[in-house]
């Protein structure tokens, strides 16, 4: 009898010792599942952050993009200030010359007049075909493809397209 009531001690320490691993087991398992659970939600706020991030760096690298194409405006800008400024300078430079094509041609009108003076005095039956200086020379009539046009009725683009082509 002792060789049974032995056999039945270790059957009892065996099946004590199988019931604690299985508790053991399912103390493992139920604390996989929740380690499981957590890492899912970890991994899906995981996922949210990483899209949060993209759109961030989409809107970064919109807005880098922007930057870099105000940079240039700014730089063209800058350089057509810069040839404005420049040629600011060359018309000063042309008015100059300008003023001394206009003084020179002043000069040639006076001379042109003294000439038509001096023609004038000196052959008073031709004064009809001078303009003198003292009185503006107005035509009474214009002659334009045969037709004669009063100065009074208008010598315009309009009235002188009417005029002529009807």
């Amino acid at each position: 009898m002792a060789d049974r009531e032995l056999r039945s001690l270790k059957r009892r320490d065996l099946l004590q010792m199988l019931l604690a691993q299985c508790e053991e087991t399912e103390r493992l398992q139920n604390e996989l599942d929740e380690r499981t659970a957590e890492l899912e939600n970890l991994q899906e706020a995981y996922e949210r952050l990483k899209g949060k991030l993209n759109i961030k760096d989409e809107r970064l690298n919109q807005k880098d993009s922007k930057i870099a194409e105000l940079e240039a405006s700014i730089e063209e800008i800058q350089t057509s200030r810069v040839i404005e400024l420049e040629e600011a300078g060359s018309i000063a430079e042309a008015a100059l010359r300008l003023n001394g094509i206009f003084e020179a041609a002043q000069r040639c009108t006076e001379q042109y007049l003294t000439n038509v003076r001096r023609i004038s005095q000196n052959e008073p039956d031709r004064e009809d075909e001078f303009i003198m200086p003292d009185r503006l020379a107005v035509p009474e009539q214009r002659i334009a493809s045969g037709q004669r046009i009063s100065y009074e009725s208008g010598w315009g683009p309009v009235s002188r397209r009417k005029k002529l082509h009807g």
